[in-house]
């Protein structure tokens, strides 16, 4: 399970963004994750709360996770956009394949590989 050790960096970036201020608590923490990382939301919550039980700055309903849907760009015929695929517990396996939904060429992925903290919002010291 992958996840947790994504999280496990995740949640090491936070403290260590904590120790640069007067933090009081985290309120929220926004993390981008793109949908061809296949890494699942639910289990990416539960390792966060699982990580952050013993950190009382860290609340642990303040992850939120904002789905990044994958897109690319065709080299053959000019396509630009959202791709079309199935998530399959086999793709957690083997890496995947990806065409271009118009002519099944070749294609760039422009978004969906990111796992991205975006912002960390912190309640500060007076």
């Amino acid at each position: 399970m992958h996840e947790f050790s994504m999280m496990m960096s995740i949640v090491e970036l936070v403290k260590s963004e904590m120790e640069k201020r007067p933090v009081i608590k985290v309120t929220e923490i926004n993390l981008e994750v793109g949908d061809l990382t296949f890494l699942s939301h639910d289990a990416l919550q539960f390792g966060f709360q699982a990580l952050v039980e013993t950190e009382p700055r860290i609340g642990p309903d303040s992850l939120k996770i904002i789905p990044v849907p994958a897109e690319v760009k065709c080299s053959d015929c000019g396509f630009s956009g959202a791709m079309k695929f199935a998530d399959s517990e086999a793709n957690h396996l083997m890496t995947p394949v990806f065409q271009c939904p118009e002519c099944a060429g070749p294609v760039e992925i422009v978004r969906g590989k990111e796992c991205t903290v975006r912002n960390i919002r912190m309640e500060l010291e007076d």
